[in-house]
């Protein structure tokens, strides 16, 4: 077996690391109408944390993967996750259900569960273990249960049960919240063993291909001995702000070049450090090369799904915010890992791939460099927000004569009004929150239903009552809050909600599409190439 492996896996990188970065002519002839014929293989990437701008605001510096998106490419401009809970957990449940978080009940990365009355992990599943090379490595397990709705891989596995879906992640949530419960492979990154792991939700022993993987492959081989900037620091300074930023989460030596080496062989915090590169990116997709290979993915007529999730976007936005020189130059590298594992695909496969590209959710430049910018921004403490909300609380229980808290905090996290609160109470403490600057309303769930509030509609479509709280803070546009350091993302404004989507293949014409759709739109819309009926999906096919 592993002598077929070894030959399998040879192939694998001779196609990762040597094609030419010239396309393929029948890529040039597929660019045509719109076709009923099924894909044998369809590749759906996430880049996690990857904003719009990030896309546009570099164009004309890449010349790989990320130009192709933009010249050769279906590129919906004015694409959103017109939802509240913009987090890699609710995004990527979006991403391949067509369904919003309310329907896949995947409410945050965490949640408060109502019956259990505890917090749960999105993909939590104490029932399983995570599985590496040498079997059990954590007992505390995952897996798609709390998934409340099939993903286009579950309904493909149903129409199709010959057809093959794979998931590969930089993410635990990322993979399994895109592969669904019926995935033949499902693999992340594990950052406490450094290699490629699975759960025994799907099988009881890593598969020998991804043990072959972890062995001849390891983490280390792609990760030089310092990350350097790959031009010279002038372009920075002229594309990107100044480094050492106000506001940054610095790490280890502050600054490029960031020493990547382990500092023995068994240094546990560089397996975790490697996830804040590029370099994890690029991991990654040789792991997706090495499925497609091994696993002879798109090779008979039943047609196959592979989802692959980048990490390194999300690692590195919030720890250097998205316009940093970190930040571009992730960008930069990540556009040459892409252009290549692009080329091999429609070199490969021709008219018989189609590959789609979106993100889980954007995020928040770091405040300090919006104030820069003549914005509004700010960081407010999450004890500032405390002890408002304890004089809030104050003032409303001598005013309503309740001698108990008004507010409950499940988990520290999670606000729950007192039960014996009536609606109008509960509309009187919205009322004296927003009088606070940095917050621009307060949103109730009793209020919910009937409200033709736009932020309530975007707030509606992520409530799942056994998972969801009573009441929702949302706070002012470009205010960050209870983050000390770097920036985050979760909010209902563009910045958070706006990402790219983007579809290459034959039955898509290239070309920039204006109209404004939503991320519910790509499982329905690769659910129709594949000839899937579902009526179950919030979107529609994409135009």
């Amino acid at each position: 077996m592993y002598k077929v492996l070894f030959s399998l896996a040879t192939i694998s990188l001779l196609f990762f690391t040597g094609c030419s970065s010239e396309r393929a002519s029948h890529h040039q002839a597929s660019q045509s109408a719109e076709t009923d014929r099924k894909p044998k293989l369809v590749v759906f990437i996430s880049i996690d944390q990857w904003h719009r701008d990030l896309l546009e605001r570099y164009q004309e510096h890449y010349t790989g993967g990320f130009k192709t998106i933009w010249q050769e490419s279906r590129f919906y401009t004015d694409a959103y996750h017109d939802h509240s809970a913009t987090l890699t957990g609710p995004g990527h449940s979006v991403l391949l259900t067509g369904a919003y978080p309310k329907k896949t009940g995947i409410t945050g990365n965490y949640f408060y569960d109502r019956e259990a009355e505890e917090e749960k992990y999105c993909v939590v599943d104490s029932h399983t273990h995570v599985i590496g090379s040498d079997g059990v490595i954590k007992k505390a397990g995952v897996s798609p249960r709390n998934l409340l709705v099939p993903t286009l891989g579950d309904l493909l596995k149903e129409a199709s049960p010959q057809s093959k879906v794979f998931s590969v992640s930089g993410k635990d949530r990322s993979a399994i919240l895109m592969a669904g419960k019926k995935a033949d492979g499902v693999y992340w990154y594990d950052k406490s063993s450094g290699e490629l792991v699975t759960s025994n939700y799907y099988e009881e022993e890593l598969s020998d291909f991804i043990q072959f993987y972890n062995l001849n492959s390891p983490v280390i081989q792609f990760i030089p001995n310092a990350w350097r900037r790959s031009k010279p620091e002038a372009f920075y300074l002229d594309n990107a702000r100044q480094d050492l930023f106000a506001g940054e989460h610095l790490i280890d030596n502050k600054n490029f070049p960031y020493q990547l080496a382990p500092q023995s062989t068994g240094d546990t915090s560089y397996r975790s450090r490697v996830s804040r590169t590029p370099f994890a990116d690029q991991y990654i997709l040789s792991a997706a090369q090495h499925i497609l290979n091994t696993q002879e993915l798109g090779m008979d007529d039943s047609p196959d799904l592979l989802s692959v999730g980048l990490s390194a976007t999300d690692y590195i936005g919030h720890t250097w915010g998205p316009y940093s020189q970190e930040a571009l130059d992730h960008m930069l590298r990540l556009d040459q890992f892409l252009g290549t594992f692009i080329d091999t695909l429609q070199q490969r496969f021709g008219d018989d791939v189609v590959i789609a590209l979106s993100a889980d959710h954007g995020v928040l430049p770091l405040p300090e460099y919006l104030a820069q910018q003549g914005l509004d921004a700010r960081r407010i403490p999450k004890t500032q927000v405390m002890d408002d909300m304890v004089a809030i609380e104050s003032k409303l229980r001598q005013e309503f004569g309740i001698e108990e808290p008004l507010i409950e905090l499940k988990e520290e996290s999670y606000p729950f009004f007192n039960p014996a609160l009536t609606l109008e109470q509960k509309r009187r403490f919205a009322l004296e929150a927003e009088k606070l600057d940095y917050i621009n309303r307060v949103i109730i769930s009793d209020d919910l239903e009937n409200s033709t509030d736009p932020v309530a509609g975007f707030v509606s479509k992520a409530h799942y009552q056994p998972r969801s709280r009573d009441f929702y803070l949302i706070f002012t546009e470009n205010y960050l809050v209870s983050r000390s350091l770097g920036t985050t993302h979760g909010s209902v404004y563009q910045y958070d909600q706006h990402v790219p989507i983007v579809l290459m293949g034959a039955p898509y014409d290239a070309g920039h599409v204006s109209e404004k759709v939503s991320t519910t739109d790509i499982a329905p819309t690769l659910a129709k190439l594949l000839g899937i009926e579902f009526e179950g999906f919030d979107g529609t096919p994409l135009p």
